[in-house]
């Protein structure tokens, strides 16, 4: 794989992927780059370059097989393996986000942890909540490669930490909050009341216009 990849091109592989999923349930077995950067929003200069940073792919004057560069791209990101993901928090979030997760194919979810004692040992969906404290022994014995944050801003430091002690090399935290990231361990954020501020600007920029 070819060094220096731009992060937003990285990102863009998730929204080709997506496209050219629907592009399969229509039965389509080749599609153009002009028309996959149509379906995604996005310019078909923009497509080719992206790809051309992962590797050689399609075909002069036919374009991509679309279940060839389904599969390129799946093992590109390393989801065309399960994913083993385990949820921190068992709350109203970290509930909503086994049940979405569980719908998701290339998604494993292991277990969920949690420092309430009432609600250690229940089960979410068929997925059990463990002491936060056991993610060690957890880690030793399943190997979970990511964990969702779906806790409070306090203590996310320390559980961050903790995780990271434990082996886990990527996070996902609900809470935009400055994390000191461990050495090793990437994080990535999701912050809700970013995105509709975006959404909000958007529909006023084109409200005005």
């Amino acid at each position: 794989m070819a060094v220096n990849i731009p992060e937003v091109s990285i990102r863009r592989l998730s929204t080709y992927l997506r496209c050219l999923r629907q592009a399969r349930l229509r039965g389509q077995e080749w599609i153009q780059s002009s028309d996959l950067a149509e379906s995604c929003g996005i310019s078909g200069s923009l497509v080719r370059k992206d790809l051309s940073y992962f590797g050689e792919f399609g075909v002069r004057g036919k374009g991509y097989r679309v279940a060839e560069l389904v599969r390129a791209i799946e093992g590109i990101i390393g989801i065309n393996e399960p994913i083993r993901v385990v949820i921190v928090g068992a709350g109203n979030l970290g509930r909503a986000l086994i049940h979405h997760l569980q719908e998701i194919p290339y998604f494993r979810v292991l277990a969920a942890f949690d420092r309430n004692r009432k609600k250690i040992g229940r089960k979410i969906n068929g997925v059990e909540v463990f002491p936060i404290g056991e993610i060690k022994k957890f880690y030793r014995e399943h190997y979970p490669q990511i964990a969702v944050l779906a806790i409070p801003p306090e203590g996310l430091q320390e559980t961050v930490e903790l995780l990271s002690r434990a082996g886990i090399k990527g996070i996902l935290s609900f809470a935009l909050q400055g994390i000191k990231t461990p050495p090793g361990v990437v994080i990535s954020y999701v912050e809700i009341a970013s995105q509709i501020e975006y959404l909000a600007y958007k529909i006023k920029k084109g409200s005005v216009a």
